[in-house]
């Protein structure tokens, strides 16, 4: 018996992937052509009566479209739906977990929301495969994955990518989130996957931290290497708070933000040796 990971060069996919690879019954998948050679490739768009392997034991679905600006079309966006229904309905399998989002507490991305909530209903209706674990993360932060539209992303490349001294976006400075640790999340992730059981839960971090204060954390290390600070400017006034809710249902990460986004900043400036930190 292997086990699935489809989406396997996503922030989450990448994260158990460093986590589990040396496992020698985990496979791993990704539409994209991976640097690694442990990372296979498949396009889900295409029927999976070929698939070379039968006998499965959990399927890890963590396939979705970049977040990007350009990808919320309905579209492209419901092309997830599309992959998990292809999964779901022509592989054999014991048990699927699968990433959903903090998308569907918010009526901002209405388009995203949708499309979870409907794959969360086609998992929860489906009598194929004996348990389902659902996960709907907050904020996580990768720094091999610094390419989508949120916010942390759009600094740094602004701030390091292309060596901006300022920019002006659309949000508030004064805009709350609570950022977790990628390969924290995958570690709980995890070993929840090895109990049989079926749940929907929540996971992140209870601690916040305004957008102003993030750019000050990486404007300690922009002034480093530039010798000048850059100054973001917001559009908004008016604020919003996302951050995991007091539930029962939900796992809480135990870092601060602050030391989150420090860990993510540095790990990416070692990565493109920007900077010895």
């Amino acid at each position: 018996m292997v086990n699935i990971v489809f989406g396997s060069s996503g922030t989450i996919g990448s994260s158990i992937h460093k986590l589990l690879k040396r496992k020698k019954n985990f496979i791993f998948y990704s539409k994209n052509k991976s640097k690694s050679k442990k990372i296979f490739s498949w396009d889900l768009n295409q029927k999976l009566i070929n698939f070379p392997h039968k006998k499965i034991e959990t399927i890890f679905f963590f396939s979705s479209p970049y977040f990007l600006k350009k990808n919320y079309k309905q579209k492209i966006v419901e092309q997830e739906y599309n992959w998990l229904e292809n999964v779901i309905n022509n592989l054999n399998f014991k048990k699927l977990v699968y990433l959903s989002s903090s998308s569907i507490f918010y009526k901002k991305h209405h388009l995203i929301k949708s499309i979870k909530i409907k794959c969360e209903k086609l998992i929860k209706k489906k009598k194929n495969f004996d348990y389902f674990q659902i996960w709907r993360p907050f904020n996580i932060l990768n720094s091999q994955n610094y390419f989508s539209d949120h916010f942390h992303n759009i600094l740094l490349r602004k701030m390091f990518n292309e060596g901006k001294a300022n920019f002006t976006f659309k949000g508030s400075g004064s805009d709350k989130r609570g950022y977790t640790d990628a390969f924290e999340f995958v570690k709980v992730l995890f070993l929840y996957s090895k109990k049989n059981i079926s749940f929907v839960k929540n996971y992140g971090n209870k601690d916040i931290i305004k957008m102003s204060e993030i750019v000050d954390i990486f404007n300690n290390y922009y002034a480093k290497i530039y010798g000048k600070i850059f100054r973001a400017k917001f559009l908004s006034k008016n604020y919003n708070v996302s951050k995991v809710s007091n539930s029962k249902s939900s796992i809480y990460s135990t870092k601060s933000s602050r030391l989150v986004l420090s860990k993510f900043i540095k790990d990416y400036l070692h990565e493109k040796k920007m900077f010895n930190l």
